[in-house]
C-alpha cells in the first residue's frame, strides 16, 4: 500500500479516535513509522489538537516531546503557545530548542524569538542545529530575520549549501512581509542580494 494511501485510510476509518494511538506510535517507532502517523495527525487537523494540547501541558523530560512540540507548530494551534516556552525552560541543548523555536515561530510568536535566534545563530557551531536555526528565523517575519541572514550570506566561514540555504530564508521572509524588502535594501549589501535571489528564482 502506498504511503498516502495509508494515510487516507487510517484518517477515514479511524478519524479522531486514531489520535491517540498516532501520537504514541509517533515518538516510539521508526523515522518511517513516525513520519506517516506525523502526516495522518496533520491531515486530522483541529482533530489532532486536544490530545496534543493535553500531551504538552502533561510536558516531560524525553526528548520524544519534540515531536509534538513540531507538530504543534505545524497544525498552527495558538493555544500551544505557552506549552511550547515551558518547555523551552526544560531543553538547555541547541538542537532541542531549535525545534521548539521554530514551531513558536510558525505560531506568530516569531518578532518574540527572533533576538534569541539571532544570537543562538552567531553562537552555533553545529551544522545540523545552524540549519534548523536558519529555517526558524525565516519564518519570524522580522527585520531582525532579515539582517541576521543578510549579514550570514557574506560570512566566509559558511560554505555555498549554507549560503544558498540563507538565501532560500531571506526568499522566505520577503515572502512572508513585503515591507521587509526595504528593510533588506537598507543594508550595505541588501541590493546585491536581492539581485541574487532574483537570479535564484528564475533557477529553480
Amino acid at each position: 500500500m502506498e504511503r498516502q494511501e495509508l494515510i487516507d485510510r487510517i484518517v477515514e476509518e479511524k478519524g479522531e479516535e486514531a489520535v491517540p494511538l498516532l501520537l504514541d506510535l509517533m515518538v516510539s517507532e521508526d523515522d518511517e513509522t513516525a513520519q506517516i502517523c506525523f502526516e495522518a495527525l496533520l491531515q486530522l487537523g483541529g482533530r489532532t489538537s486536544p490530545e496534543l494540547l493535553k500531551r504538552l501541558r502533561e510536558g516531560g523530560e524525553d526528548i520524544s516531546i519534540l515531536y509534538l512540540a513540531d507538530l504543534a507548530g505545524e497544525l498552527g494551534d495558538k493555544k500551544a503557545v505557552p506549552y511550547l516556552y515551558d518547555l523551552l525552560r526544560r531543553f538547555d541543548d541547541e538542537r532541542s530548542q531549535a525545534v521548539i523555536y521554530e514551531a513558536l515561530a510558525r505560531l506568530g510568536e516569531g518578532s518574540k524569538v527572533a533576538g534569541i535566534l539571532s544570537l543562538l545563530l552567531q553562537e552555533s557551531d553545529d551544522e545540523s542545529s545552524r540549519d534548523q536555526l536558519i529555517m526558524a528565523i525565516s519564518l519570524t517575519a522580522s527585520p531582525e530575520g532579515v539582517k541576521t541572514l543578510a549579514r550570514m550570506y557574506y560570512d566566509t566561514k559558511f560554505d555555498k549549501s549554507t549560503r544558498a540555504f540563507v538565501l532560500e530564508g531571506l526568499h522566505m521572509l520577503l515572502s512572508s512581509n513585503a515591507k521587509l524588502k526595504d528593510v533588506l535594501l537598507e543594508l550595505d549589501n541588501g541590493r546585491e542580494i536581492m539581485e541574487r535571489l532574483y537570479i535564484w528564482q528564475k533557477e529553480i
